[in-house]
């Protein structure tokens, strides 16, 4: 006879088949407790008692990319400008993320405001990056500095 297994959420079937089974539909990154799952073996009519499912924390959603709102600015000397990353897919568990300036000296970047210094030369660039905690995809923007 052929041997299958059922998961339970409560008294309705979420998941029938050979071994192993695979839970969807839960929210990622989610820690879900013992016994919120439950577990039979079947074999032919017959079915086994439910048993509780250990605690399992569900996979979490990873970054496959960003970008940036723009890819080159012109700012004016003491100007800023403010780039907004977007990270996919919309639903990835952590769209956390750092920012840098290839040239401090040029602009700094904070929380994705780019301020170009007061002092900074007519001409200059940097490159101001978001880079991801998950997976370090990076996005770029080319900074050029403009008179004010």
């Amino acid at each position: 006879m052929v041997e299958t297994f059922r998961i339970y959420k409560g008294d309705s079937i979420v998941k029938e088949g050979p071994s192993p089974l695979t839970i969807t539909g839960e929210e990622a990154n989610k820690n879900v407790v013992a016994g919120e799952y439950k577990a039979t073996r079947v074999v032919g009519d017959s079915e086994s008692a439910k048993v509780d499912i250990p605690s399992f924390k569900t996979l979490s959603i990873p970054v496959s990319s960003v970008s940036l709102d723009k890819s080159t600015a012109d700012v004016a000397v003491g100007g800023s400008v403010k780039l907004t990353p977007t990270v996919l897919p919309e639903n990835a568990s952590d769209k956390s993320g750092s920012w840098s300036s290839s040239d401090t000296a040029v602009a700094t970047v904070s929380g994705g405001t780019v301020t170009v210094k007061a002092d900074a030369t007519v001409g200059a660039t940097t490159d101001v990056t978001f880079t991801t905690k998950d997976g370090a995809k990076t996005a770029t923007c080319t900074i050029t500095v403009i008179e004010g």
